[in-house]
This record gives C-alpha cells, structure tokens and sequence, in this order.
C-alpha cells in the first residue's frame, strides 16, 4: 500500500538541501514550496502568517549567502517544524497554536535585528573600503609623490585569523575569547565557528568552546 504523502514533506526536503548549500536555486526551491504551501494551506491564517515571517530569510539568504548569521537556517528549520505542528489540526488547540506563532515571532524579532545590526556593519565596512578607493584614484590624479593614509588592513581574512587562533589552544578556546584574541565582532566569530564546524575542521569540546578537529 503507497504512504500518503504529507503536504511538508517537500518543504521539508527542500530546507533539508538548503542547508547543505546555500545558493540561488536551493533558495529558489525553498521559497517555491512556500508558496505552494501558502495555497494549499487555505484560511488556515497561523499557517499563513508563519510562511510570510519566513520569506523574507529567504531574501536576506539569498543576498549574504555563505556569510549569512546562523541563526536564519535556525530559524527557517524552526518555522518548519512549528509548520509541521500546526497542520496536526486535531493535536493542537486555538490557544496552543496563537502560543507557538507568538514564540516564532519574537524569534523572528530577535533574528531582524541581529541581521540589520550585521547589515550596517557591512555597509560601514562597504564605505570605508570606497573611500580608500576614491582617495587613492585622486593622488593618482593629482601626481602626488606622498600616498594618502589608509587604514590599516588586515592581512588575513576573518575566517584565517579564527582558525589560526583556535591552533594555538590545543585544549579549546571559548567563544568571548575568540573575539577578544582576534578583535572581529561577536557575529562574524560565530559565524565562521559555525561553519567550520559544520564542516569539520574544528570540533567543540564543550558547549561553547572548540579545538581543532
């Protein structure tokens, strides 16, 4: 006898894939059965609500790609499985399911400043690297003998510099103490641990504190 297919199943595939890889077309795919969904979910307004928080990550996904925060795949698997329990009509009551979506949307809250806090920084980053670039094309101009000052630039990138650091402690280094070693911000060390993690070249020790894998 063929198993009836759940209408999540492949929403759920999709994420599953998405998280694996980040790209246009895993996004594509995802934000595709959404809107599948959206449908066939009909005046189920929770179900409705929870599919339009979750597509904007899509669109913040889709532009920070490989540096995105971690916390939006976390939060699109926790739309997903909150999802799934909403449409398990005869477990959840009207009360229970106004509670789940109330959860989801300060994680959503939460998830929206960190990633316009993530966003200016970039930006300011963005701009300053401009303006260096400006500087210099107008020495240029000019015949200047004398280069204009710049900022110092660090001469490895964000995610050398984390790796170099946890190297150094073979019994594993902290999260607050991987910011205050290297100087980057609390996202961007996040990040990069998350990701070495998942594919692993480092490994946690403990809860919060990693070592080389």
């Amino acid at each position: 006898m063929t198993r009836k297919q759940h209408m999540l199943e492949p929403l759920m595939a999709s994420l599953l894939t998405l998280d694996w890889e980040i790209s246009p077309q895993t996004i594509g795919k995802f934000e595709k059965e959404l809107e599948v969904l959206k449908e066939k979910v009909g005046d189920d307004s929770h179900s409705k609500k929870l599919i339009n928080l979750t597509l904007p990550v899509c669109n913040y996904l889709r532009v920070r790609k490989g540096s995105a925060d971690p916390a939006s795949m976390q939060f699109l698997h926790q739309a997903t499985r909150t999802l799934h329990s909403l449409r398990q009509k005869s477990k959840l009551g009207g009360a229970e399911r106004n509670e789940r979506i109330k959860k989801l949307v300060n994680s959503f809250r939460a998830l929206m400043v960190d990633v316009q806090r993530i966003n200016s920084t970039l930006d300011r980053a963005t701009t300053a690297k401009s303006s260096v670039a400006t500087a210099k094309a107008a020495a240029g101009k000019k015949g200047l003998a004398r280069k204009p000052p710049v900022r110092k630039t660090r001469k490895e990138s964000p995610k050398d510099e984390v790796l170099k650091t946890i190297k150094r402690y073979k019994k594993g280094i902290d999260i607050a103490s991987l910011i205050k070693a290297t100087g980057l911000n609390d996202s961007t060390v996040r990040n990069i641990v998350y990701r070495a993690a998942k594919e692993g070249t480092i490994k946690r020790v403990r809860r919060g504190v990693y070592a080389v894998a």
